[in-house]
């Protein structure tokens, strides 16, 4: 049976947030476009918005399995994330419950591939979350 892109959509969601619950961070959902989740540090002073894209992963006959992430926004055109819509881009790959952050002003490509061993790297989540909100800091900052 597959799953309905509601179902990835929520599934990658809980799966996003339980990463950066996981990370020391505060999260609750987001009632908003292009913002599925906030995150908030342990002091309440820094916030990040966080747009979370889930994938499945693909299994074809001719290529290699791969999550495929569609990192556009808009039905006819469309555009590429922008700080000005959200912080922190999240891919979430939903077969191994892993997530891969990175800062919404870093993005420069409409659609994404991941082989299942981009997820499987040590500290992913943690590693790709401080880039993506040092990044983010640092414009804030300047």
């Amino acid at each position: 049976m597959t799953a309905s892109a509601t179902t990835t959509g929520l599934a990658g969601e809980y799966i996003t947030a339980a990463a950066i619950l996981g990370l020391g961070w505060r999260v609750s959902p987001a009632q908003q476009d292009s913002v599925d989740l906030v995150a908030w540090d342990s002091t309440g002073s820094v916030f990040m918005r966080v747009q979370v894209k889930s994938g499945h992963l693909r299994t074809r006959e001719a290529r290699r399995n791969a999550y495929q992430f569609q990192n556009g926004s808009g039905r006819l055109k469309k555009h590429l994330p922008t700080l000005a819509h959200f912080d922190i881009l999240a891919h979430g790959a939903i077969e191994q419950r892993k997530v891969h952050f990175q800062a919404a002003c870093c993005v420069n490509q409409f659609s994404q591939r991941r082989q299942p061993g981009f997820f499987e790297q040590p500290d992913i989540e943690a590693d790709s979350w401080q880039k993506a909100v040092e990044i983010i800091m640092e414009t804030r900052d300047g």
